[in-house]
């Protein structure tokens, strides 16, 4: 094998190059593991390798688009999307587009309407996809490249063509909201969007022993780019297939993970297993071993943070951002001991622009007043793609998040609510994330969510459904007494129901839509 400095992919620039270096370095060393398996850095440029040569074959070029069909979690999601990324070819995911979860695949007919719209010239599926794989397409009319194998996957490193050299404003990946307000968009990422994600990342700090990173959300969503970064840095990567409180932390305790990403209701499911399991901290549980705990995808409520604070001690990282503006803010390990900092999202990342905007006027708010927050950062993407769409958030070199915020004396920047899940009563603006937050700073609710239903006369009323740990007992009246004298008589919720489990939508967010309509139907 070809030194690190003179192998094939070097002229290739950029994070792809750097990652591929690191792994020829100590080609015998485990950089994977999958499944029970794991793969050592030079069976990992092999495979990279193999997929280029079998993508190139099929005349994969710059500015192609490369549908990828795997496993969930599967190390050939990466392995696809940098040889595609060596070609100067974008890739768009057809499994899933669940930010929480990709273990259920999509039906046929919205993997073909993806592979349609992003324009996939080829499809690249692994061997557990393969019958799904070549159905999409023949019917989608294009080449399908499957995993290499026998001499493809064992040949020679060095016996590959040039790659293309990075560019900033190439396309690098296709991919599509969580559809968590309406029907998913597809969204255009360029290579300067991705690898500014990946060098921030590394921007964070490493820890002082080596990196073993616990990977349970989709790779082909926001943890992405943090895989990368811990192969940069000279680690490895601990890949479960789907997110499991039970299984989470089986494998964080096994395998010593030191770092980790989940969604905020994923913390709040491994908390829930913690308490269950009788584990006074992190540590009592086999999980001292982490040093950075990131989480995002809704804000987190204050009462559960604390616990959080106290469970695992100062690793946790809270992140905000959306799926096209990649990160936002983020609030610090540090900051999480203060509890007037855990109700706020932190400050903005670095290289990253926040102003707030008058909801009606649209023009600029002073801090402390509240408006639409909006961000401009190299991270934000190119559009979507429905040209229409992208002309209503990208605008004058901004993206309007349809966030509702403010932004404090300190640079703090406090979330409120979605702009489309406002509630008037009586003439007062009620925002249900704020009464959420509260509502679970009461003894024994696990998990609160607050909505507007309209009635026949266009009148709205607030609702509310919470759980409960098991074993207790909440009084819904209680609830609202104690909203009504925190917050106002507004912030009261009409109804206050108990339920098993609160119903989750395909992105596994509170499905509010479900929840309206069954309240409806009591006005």
């Amino acid at each position: 094998m070809a030194s690190a400095d003179e192998a094939w992919w070097t002229g290739a620039g950029g994070y792809v190059a750097e990652l591929l270096s690191v792994l020829a370095r100590e080609p015998e060393r485990e950089v994977l593991r999958y499944r029970g398996s794991a793969v050592s850095g030079g069976e990992y440029l092999r495979s990279v390798t193999g997929i280029y040569r079998a993508l190139s074959a099929a005349g994969v070029r710059h500015g192609a688009v490369v549908a990828v069909l795997t496993a969930s979690n599967s190390p050939e999601i990466l392995g696809a999307r940098h040889a595609a990324h060596l070609l100067g070819a974008a890739v768009g995911h057809v499994r899933s587009t669940n930010p929480g979860t990709s273990a259920a695949m999509l039906p046929i007919e919205d993997q073909l309407a993806i592979l349609r719209t992003t324009g996939a010239s080829v499809l690249y599926s692994d061997r557990d996809s393969s019958e799904r794989a070549r159905e999409l397409a023949r019917l989608a009319r294009i080449p399908l490249v499957a995993t290499p194998n026998g001499e493809d996957a064992t040949a020679e490193i060095e016996q590959v063509s040039a790659p293309w050299p990075f560019a900033p404003e190439d396309l690098a990946v296709v991919a599509f909201t969580s559809g968590s307000t309406g029907k998913p968009k597809g969204i255009k990422k360029s290579r300067r969007a991705w690898d500014g994600l990946v060098y921030g990342t590394i921007a964070l700090g490493r820890e002082a022993e080596s990196i073993t990173a616990l990977v349970a959300t989709p790779l082909n969503q926001t943890v992405g780019p943090m895989a990368d970064a811990a192969l940069i840095q000279g680690g490895r990567l601990i890949l479960l297939e789907e997110f499991g409180a039970h299984s989470w932390v089986r494998a964080a305790a096994e395998h010593a993970a030191t770092r980790t990403f989940t969604a905020t209701t994923h913390l709040y499911r491994i908390l829930d297993h913690l308490g269950e399991l009788g584990a006074p901290d992190a540590a009592g549980a086999g999980l001292g071993s982490l040093r950075r705990l990131v989480y995002a995808g809704s804000s987190a409520a204050p009462a559960r943070l604390a616990t959080a604070v106290k469970t695992f001690g100062p690793i946790l990282f809270q992140e905000y951002g959306t799926s096209e503006s990649a990160r936002i803010s983020y609030l610090f390990p540090a900051e999480h001991a203060d509890p007037r900092l855990c109700a706020t999202v932190g400050r903005p990342f670095p290289e990253v622009e926040i102003a707030v905007a008058d909801l009606d006027s649209g023009g600029p708010l002073r801090d402390g007043q509240v408006g639409e927050i909006r961000v401009r950062s190299p991270h934000v993407m190119d559009g979507y793609l429905d040209d229409v769409l992208t002309a209503r958030v990208l605008r004058e070199g901004w993206y309007h998040t349809g966030d509702i915020g403010y932004r404090d004396e300190r640079g703090y920047l406090h979330l409120l609510d979605r702009v489309a899940d406002v509630v008037k009563i009586d003439g007062v603006k009620v925002y249900p994330t704020v009464v959420e937050r509260e509502t679970l700073t009461l003894e024994g609710i696990t998990q609160a969510v607050a909505y507007g239903v309209r009635d026949h006369d266009g009148v709205e009323h607030l609702f509310a459904a919470i759980t409960v740990r098991p074993g207790a007992t909440v009084d819904p009246d209680r609830v609202r007494a104690h909203l009504s004298v925190t917050l106002s008589p507004a912030h009261a919720p009409e109804r206050v129901q108990v339920l098993d489990e609160v119903p989750v939508n395909a992105a596994g967010k509170p499905d509010k839509p479900r929840l309206r309509v069954q309240s409806a139907a009591t006005l």
